[in-house]
């Protein structure tokens, strides 16, 4: 017997994790056959035809209705017309419902994201590249050259960097990920943006040294009007940029400087980039600093830690089973943490035993993350420990900085006079 296409992609999809992470491409034979076009592009006087569908669940139609303009033309029709940018074929809970029309055409990958999101539905496009994006909650599936990639969700790493530096405001953090992360890398523009939690000191901002300031023009991460003024920045310019606590380019071209000891502390990394960040991120604890690389990949570095890194992988290198998150888990987990002062690096860490059904007890040992001191040793499940962002100790050794500066200043004045 004679297996239908329809069966090979949804072999396909399984091996590839895919379908348990997108289980509604399964349960639906009309969104299936609808993905399944998508893979195969018509090609028309040379040129290969974009198109998107959009298949949501019955608990979420309501938002549909709130926010798109309906047309109730047939599939065929629906096909020609719906360019995965401006429109969309839509599937409710399966079934073929019409076109939908969004307020705000979305031509990038960042507003696809934002569009996912804000639907919490399943968006499936293919560009004139014949590239193939799946859009849903586990983060972004890419089919390219006949193999599929996976971008994740940046859910874990805004976990990640909260719980480094709990200071961050979650909203800021999440928009700073998804311009990084879905708008600059996917263009592949290299840069480094400095994320200032607290106002830097007047050395502090001479160790960064923009070569101008921002101040006449309004450019600020989250706002649709000023983005594109701020990635053209970074594309042509040389240098960090630098931002306050409210994603506000305040400075750009600053080149970042870096203390002896971070330098001792911390090894050289691949990049020149990539090194000078992580170095400078030890020495500037009220920021947290963000590097793209022009090949994609996005690393986040807080007190000299590596806190995240976003990038996209091949599915076979990274298999769903073995990316579950801990906290998601039903398998009965305990663990107790504790706070130490690195001997080597003087940072803050938090230290978590976890203990798991799963795992098996062993001997662990742990070495500082940022400068590989030997720093806890114990019979457990497993270990973690990361770098906690202490801005409190910064903003009191500014202060004293500030004031030892005056006393200097009123000294000298009096033996002048």
């Amino acid at each position: 017997m004679m297996l239908s296409p329809l069966s090979f992609l949804i072999d396909e999809l399984k091996q590839n994790g895919i379908a348990t992470a997108v289980p509604e491409l399964i349960q639906h034979p009309d969104v299936l056959a609808e993905l399944s076009y998508a893979l195969s592009p018509v090609l028309h006087e040379g040129k290969l035809q974009p198109y998107g569908f959009i298949a949501i669940e019955k608990k979420n139609a309501p938002v549909i209705k709130s926010t798109c303009e309906k047309l109730q033309i047939n599939l065929s029709e629906a096909r020609r017309v719906a360019d995965g940018c401006y429109s969309f074929s839509i599937f409710k809970s399966g079934q073929f419902h019409g076109v939908f029309i969004p307020k705000y055409a979305a031509y990038t990958e960042l507003q696809l994201v934002q569009l996912q999101q804000e639907l919490g539905a399943i968006i499936g496009i293919t560009d004139t590249n014949g590239v193939t994006k799946l859009f849903c909650d586990a983060g972004l599936f890419i089919h390219q050259y006949r193999s599929w990639q996976k971008k994740p969700c940046i859910n874990q790493a805004l976990s990640n960097i909260r719980r480094c530096a709990p200071q961050a405001d979650p909203e800021t953090l999440k928009d700073l990920l998804e311009f990084c992360f879905h708008d600059l890398s996917p263009r592949k523009i290299g840069a480094t943006l400095v994320w200032c939690l607290a106002e830097p000191s007047p050395e502090e901002w001479e160790n960064m040294r923009p070569n101008f300031a921002l101040q006449e023009i309004e450019t600020q991460v989250g706002s649709d009007r000023s983005v594109a003024v701020l990635r053209h920045l970074l594309t042509y310019t040389d240098g960090a940029v630098i931002l306050d606590a409210q994603a506000r380019a305040i400075g750009v071209g600053a080149q970042l400087k870096y203390s002896e000891a971070s330098k001792r502390l911390i090894e050289a990394r691949a990049g020149t980039r990539h090194t000078s960040a992580q170095r400078f991120s030890f020495d500037f604890v009220k920021g947290i600093i963000f590097v793209v690389s022009s090949d994609g990949p996005v690393t986040i570095f807080s007190d000299g830690m590596s806190v995240t890194d976003l990038e996209v992988r091949f599915i076979d290198e990274t298999p769903i089973e073995d990316t579950e998150d801990y906290s998601t888990s039903e398998v009965a987990i305990s663990s107790c943490s504790s706070e130490v002062t690195c001997q080597g690096c003087k940072k803050r860490l938090k230290i978590q035993e976890i203990e798991s059904e799963d795992l098996q007890k062993q001997e662990r040992s742990l070495r500082c993350p940022i400068c590989g001191h030997s720093l806890h040793s114990v019979t457990c499940s497993n270990l973690d420990v990361y770098v906690i962002k202490v801005l409190q100790e910064a903003m009191r050794l500014v202060h004293q900085s500030d004031a030892s500066l005056i006393i200097k200043t009123v000294s000298t004045s009096r033996q002048l006079s």
